[in-house]
């Protein structure tokens, strides 16, 4: 990757006092495999470096911009040093990737930065020369350690992304490798790039989309895994590659490579440091410097302009977020442990510990545990088969989080099901919240990675048509008048039943106009007729219904259904529909039904 940024902040942070005591480094050399290259004059040793290069023809580009950078007399006297030579031809490359006409485009501070990148401080030739990191000249880091050159020997010999055509070429005081390409200082990222034991790594940065974080100001201290780190993870995982890693998974790993601040190895210390991701890498030093106990640092201090990179032999995995599922909450607390019991031996632990789900969970404590079991008449859990268990764990279930505040009076679906459909569950907000008039919120808002618990005080049983009146007080009168005729075992049934069941004042409109007091007036024999009247067979959801006429449980007498204008069941509105219980669905209707 070129680092273009880089000529956007050489100006801000370049000291041109350091480049000329600095400029002069070490080179690295190798044998020329370019015949085409123009070759330097025979016999050069009287002549300095900028003489064997202005006479060689092919370097005036290089020999302006040193002129420019204020170098060319440094260059001329510095003894000892090697520098590695771009042509003119890699010039106008460079000039052409960064859509520039010529050197007067580019200042002599960021000329400067670029020119002592080609230099190092020491005599080095081809046959000294071997794969590893060698330092520049240039200094322009954030500790103003100099820059590293990364050199690779092998059928070629790189420089960084620049191939060596013409190696060893003398003059008095110093040593020339010409090389097919401006070096450009580079970043964390452009050090990764330049090493192909690192293409896994890069891999992931582009695929995690990091590349233009990592090229930013910094510092960044980098600890960069090697291909075969990263191979060893792949088998770990038994995975065939980055291709089955997620950008979300990719980035928090990477990322728990990176420190912010460029920390070199003779700063590193025994103890913990965080990382950008904001977990904690533990280091120790004994011999080597290891990370996380196990994964060891190979080699050091590859100096990038914004950072500096630190080999390791494995892939350094962040520890795994503690989960705090409602799952986890339950098992956390000692209150619930008969509840996480109920939860494994009805298989719905991996349910509440969904993390993509978003539940409100009501949560019965030990003791209600207790108390269902004394009046079930049971001992324990086993008692219970797995399927009624299910379904009583489910009807503690809402499938969205709410929150206490986000609560109102009214019916809502939860996750137990009775012919497909989610069985109602009664809440009321008024001194506090309580479920199906019975059972109370004792502590709410537990919050959850995935959705909310709310604690109550018993184990909420899903109900059937006639707990549905039962529990709510707006149909005292009608339950009153089925325990009068004798129809809640009946009601409480297998069934399906679907009631059309009258509230408190649609019973009082009907007395008034019997000119009756109340339900004392009516016999069960005349109450029987009335009430089966209210009731047909089947779970029939709003949804089902159709004009026309339906029969009842009042021997044979049929009802009246009309949709032309909302739902008229007879003369009566319906107010309120499928409010679905364990055995059947409740429509609610603001008038008695009598049969003809």
């Amino acid at each position: 990757m070129k680092t273009i940024e880089f000529f956007k902040t050489m100006k801000s942070r370049f000291n041109l006092i350091p480049i000329f005591i600095l400029l002069m480094g070490i080179v690295v050399t190798t044998s020329c495999d370019n015949e085409d290259e123009d070759p330097m004059p025979e016999n050069p040793m009287e002549k300095s470096i900028v003489d064997v290069a202005a006479e060689a023809g092919s370097f005036t580009v290089l020999i302006e911009a040193a002129q420019k950078a204020g170098l060319a007399d440094f260059l001329s006297t510095e003894q000892n040093i090697t520098v590695f030579a771009p042509t003119d031809d890699a010039f106008a490359a460079l000039l052409t990737d960064l859509n520039l006409t010529s050197l007067d485009q580019v200042d002599a501070a960021t000329l400067a930065s670029i020119l002592t990148y080609h230099v190092v401080a020491d005599k080095v030739y081809s046959n000294n020369l071997s794969s590893g990191v060698v330092a520049s000249a240039n200094t322009n880091s954030p500790d103003n350690e100099p820059l590293s050159l990364l050199v690779n020997v092998g059928s070629d010999v790189m420089i960084n992304n620049a191939k060596v055509t013409t190696a060893d070429v003398m003059a008095s005081n110093g040593v020339i490798h010409i090389i097919d390409k401006v070096l450009l200082p580079p970043s964390v990222v452009d050090i990764a790039t330049y090493s192909d034991d690192f293409s896994s790594l890069v891999s992931a940065v582009v695929k995690a989309d990091l590349a233009g974080t990592l090229s930013g100001e910094g510092p960044f201290t980098v600890f960069a895994p090697t291909n075969d780190a990263f191979a060893a993870l792949f088998a770990a995982l038994q995975i065939s590659g980055l291709d089955e890693v997620s950008v979300e998974d990719l980035t928090s790993i990477l990322t728990y490579h990176v420190v912010s601040d460029n920390v070199l190895s003779s700063e590193i210390s025994a103890g913990t440091v965080e990382a950008v991701s904001g977990e904690e890498l533990q280091i120790t030093i004994d011999g080597a410097v290891m990370l996380n106990g196990t994964i060891k640092v190979i080699q050091t201090d590859i100096q990038g302009t914004n950072g500096v990179v630190h080999v390791i032999d494995a892939v350094l995995v962040p520890p795994t977020e503690k989960s705090n599922t409602i799952a986890d909450v339950a098992v956390a607390n000692s209150e619930f442990s008969i509840l996480v019991e109920a939860l494994m031996k009805a298989d719905l632990v991996g349910a509440v510990a969904d993390k993509e789900a978003e539940l409100t969970v009501f949560a019965p404590t030990n003791d209600a545990f207790v108390a269902l079991l004394s009046d079930l008449g049971a001992n324990s859990l086993d008692d219970i088969s797995v399927e009624t268990l299910s379904n009583i764990l489910l009807y503690h279930v809402i499938g969205s989080k709410a929150m206490s505040t986000d609560l109102t009076s009214g019916y809502y679906p939860t996750l137990s099901t009775f012919s497909g459909n989610s069985i109602s569950m009664y809440v009321q907000v008024d001194g506090g919240v309580s479920i199906n008039n019975s059972t109370m919120v004792t502590a709410a808002d537990i919050e959850a990675d995935n959705g909310v618990i709310h604690v109550v005080d018993k184990v909420i049983l899903p109900p059937s048509v006639v707990n549905i009146a039962i529990d709510n007080a707006n149909f005292s009168t009608l339950v009153s008048a089925v325990v009068k005729a004798g129809l809640v075992e009946t009601l409480s049934g297998e069934g399906p039943f679907t009631v059309f069941a009258p509230t408190n004042a649609a019973f009082e409109a009907l007395f008034a106009a019997l000119e009756i007091s109340g339900i004392d007036d009516l016999t069960a024999e005349q109450l029987i007729p009335i009430l089966t009247y209210h009731v047909v067979s089947g779970n029939v959801l709003s949804t089902d219904l159709a004009s026309g006429t339906v029969p009842t449980l009042s021997d044979g007498k049929h009802l009246t259904v009309d949709l032309s204008s909302g739902v008229m069941i007879n003369d009566s509105q319906v107010l309120a529909a499928d409010i679905q219980g364990a055995n059947g669905v409740v429509h609610v209707i603001d008038k008695v039904l009598i049969p003809e």
